[in-house]
């Protein structure tokens, strides 16, 4: 099998590293402004959805059903509204928002008592907000995407952990000309060290971040305490920590881990959401492998964008299953690419010449 030293992914990371500053060496004023913007989004986004309280307690009407899209909950639409506000009090009306989450869907499956209680759950996040405002968000965050800069926003991905009490994450990112340039990941029940399978609770949680060509850092999720994370360095042989979702349905789990098996013992780390990326990155997992669950599937842009960013400056190199590089210009889906391989880069070239029978 390859074992790919350069890959040309991995050694612009390594040349953009070594001039300019790590995050982790940055103090508060020092932060890029695009990044303190989205921090300071991914911050009122969980301060929104835990608000909200426990999700097993919610009242009638606060999770909707979008059929195959999933559920969505008051959360999902509470933290999109919080963010998207705080990024267009920021950068004006104007900015370029991408986000999951639509006004059609919500106004056709919950109408004004759903942005009643969204509303409720923005106010109490510190941020002025009435169902005028929390609708005005929803339509100002149906951006389209492609080519040039905007922001891509999940608001609450991992729906069905959140609702479990499994984990979730709030993914901010900011894309120009088709590659992520700033990313956050908002990750409230993932604890600093630990991969991930036991979720804390009380909004105890981190945040990911990276910014392209700065390394990426983990701080606590309401203040700047950065620390540098770096994937884990795996060798053949190894045994082979592999994050995978917890719904079977996302993935063909079994598949990926039987063909994995030829590199090391598999050891399945199971979480939600994109909190995946946040363990490779800081080497509680040593990869996430993902394959599209039907030949036809195409990865929503928001699913990806920022966990790729912070898994690529913590070390990792981030494809389609085939190995080709993540297009994000091709607009609300990654029309271009196929599942997903993210693992350290001499683990991704035999993760890529390992799972090459089961791409379609």
């Amino acid at each position: 099998m390859s074992t790919d030293p350069a890959h040309p992914q991995h050694a612009a990371h390594a040349a953009a590293l070594t001039s300019r500053a790590h995050l982790s060496s940055l103090a508060p004023d020092r932060v890029p402004a695009d990044l303190l913007i989205a921090l300071a989004a991914s911050r009122a986004a969980a301060r929104a959805v835990h608000a909200l309280g426990d999700p097993q307690l919610f009242v009638a009407g606060s999770v909707i059903d979008k059929g195959v899209a999933g559920p969505a909950t008051v959360a999902d639409i509470a933290s999109q509204v919080a963010a998207t506000i705080t990024l267009r009090n920021a950068y004006g009306d104007s900015v370029r928002i991408v986000a999951e989450e639509s006004l059609e869907e919500v106004e056709a499956l919950g109408g004004d008592s759903l942005l009643a209680l969204v509303a409720t759950a923005v106010c109490a996040a510190g941020i002025d907000c009435d169902v005028a405002t929390a609708r005005a968000a929803l339509a100002g965050s149906a951006d389209h995407g492609g080519a040039g800069t905007f922001w891509a926003i999940d608001p609450l991905d991992g729906t069905k952990g959140y609702l479990r009490g499994g984990q979730f994450a709030i993914a901010i990112a900011l894309v120009v000309d088709g590659q992520p340039t700033v990313g956050v990941l908002g990750l409230p029940r993932l604890s600093a060290v630990g991969n991930g399978t036991d979720a804390v609770a009380g909004g105890a949680g981190v945040l990911a971040a990276a910014v392209a060509g700065g390394g990426a850092v983990q701080t606590p999720i309401d203040r700047w305490a950065p620390t540098r994370i770096d994937a884990h360095q795996w060798s053949m042989g190894d045994p082979l920590r592999l994050a995978g979702s917890v719904e079977r349905g996302h993935s063909a789990s079994e598949s990926l881990e039987s063909r994995a098996a030829a590199l090391g013992t598999v050891e399945p780390v199971r979480v939600d959401s994109q909190a995946k990326y946040a363990l490779v990155a800081r080497g509680d997992a040593d990869a996430y492998l993902r394959l599209s669950p039907t030949p036809d599937y195409r990865e929503c842009l928001w699913d990806h964008a920022a966990g790729a960013l912070v898994a690529v400056e913590a070390g990792c190199i981030v494809t389609d299953s085939r190995g080709i590089p993540m297009d994000f210009s091709t607009g609300r889906r990654l029309t271009q690419s196929q599942g997903v391989i993210c693992a350290p880069h001499r683990l991704h070239a035999e993760l890529v010449a390992a799972l090459a029978p089961l791409v379609r």
